[in-house]
């Protein structure tokens, strides 16, 4: 990729030892990837970092919606290119979850005593200026097909062995659950006028009387406790979640051409990793994936379940009372949606 495709320098950036190479080091005047800088500086010692080429890499993408299928989270992807014997990052923790997986050559890990931040935010974030790591308490070396896991919040670093290294860093950016509470207080706010009165006038003032504000407060708490419906939160990020899924379909402008061979007795295969969710609406079935909504006649319910339980469906053979004509014309739409494909 470096040495082939126009590369914007915004895509990438080099480190060596905590500290980043300033762009005009490694771009061209025009603002592209310079291959042959870059080659000179990771000589020198300095690592590559690849941030979200998941866009680009067609395996990767697969790999992150694997991942996104099963924590239901959005992830951000590095990949690290590092010289043998050398160091990208120095000592730190990330203020969320991350999964390691080394690709090629092997990196040693330490991990060290976290500090007294548990669980940090991404407000949270670390601060390398004051700070000192604890006791080391875990060494390991990463190589080709091992991954590990370093949760947010725990300290570690890594150098590559003598041989180059290249790793992906998938890291979680899981929503927390402060993060639901407050989104759950606004939207009641939408409809309670209580959340939406000034606080008192003064409060800032010294020798300000809290009694009153202390009560009105307490009581707006137990308010919001009762009034809060949970589910109507949690069906809010759940449809964020999906809404937000770019469809992953190779073939799939083929796959339209081809939709009409799509008759009874043609085998599908189901797209992999799909994040979907099926619910009836009024009179209608909807199936909702890739951030959009596909309704059917509510007496394909059964069927269309039955169809997406599965890997791979014949035509004529889903389950319900669909006959083999509707269970054809349901997967030709679903064929054209990117939901299934001819296998």
């Amino acid at each position: 990729m470096l040495t082939q495709q126009m590369i914007p320098g915004e895509e990438m950036q080099m480190v060596r030892t905590g500290k980043g190479i300033p762009a005009e080091e490694f771009q061209t005047p025009t603002g592209f990837i310079d291959p042959v800088r870059v080659a000179r500086l990771f000589d020198e010692g300095a690592t590559i970092v690849l941030p979200g080429l998941q866009k680009r890499v067609a395996a990767l993408a697969a790999y992150c919606r694997s991942m996104e299928t099963v924590f239901n989270v959005d992830l951000q992807t590095n990949i690290y290119f590092t010289p043998e014997g050398s160091q990208g990052f120095k000592t730190h923790y990330d203020s969320h979850d991350v999964f390691v997986l080394q690709v090629a050559g092997s990196k040693e890990w330490n991990i060290y005593e976290s500090s007294d931040l548990e669980l940090p935010l991404r407000s949270q974030a670390f601060q390398p200026e004051g700070f000192k790591a604890g006791a080391l308490i875990d060494t390991f070396t990463l190589h080709p097909g091992d991954m590990c896991y370093v949760p947010r919040g725990v300290v570690h670093d890594a150098r590559a062995t003598a041989e180059l290294s290249l790793h992906i860093t998938t890291g979680l950016l899981t929503p927390r659950w402060i993060d639901l509470i407050v989104d759950a207080v606004n939207q009641l706010a939408l409809v309670d006028p209580a959340f939406r009165r000034a606080i008192p006038p003064g409060h800032a003032n010294d020798g300000f009387d809290r009694t009153e504000a202390r009560q009105v407060f307490r009581e707006l708490l137990a308010r919001a406790a009762e009034r809060i419906e949970p589910d109507r939160t949690l069906d809010y990020y759940a449809h964020d979640f999906r809404s937000r899924r770019v469809p992953v379909v190779p073939g799939q402008l083929f796959q339209t051409f081809d939709a009409g061979a799509v008759q009874p007795g043609v085998v599908l295969a189901r797209r992999p990793d799909l994040i979907y969710a099926i619910g009836v609406v009024g009179e209608e079935v909807v199936l909702g994936v890739y951030g959009t909504e596909i309704a059917f006649p509510a007496h394909v319910e059964e069927s269309l379940r039955d169809a997406m339980r599965r890997d791979q469906v014949t035509v004529g053979e889903l389950a319900g009372d669909l006959d083999e004509a509707g269970q054809a014309v349901m997967l030709r739409r679903l064929v054209r949606e990117g939901v299934f494909a001819l296998v």
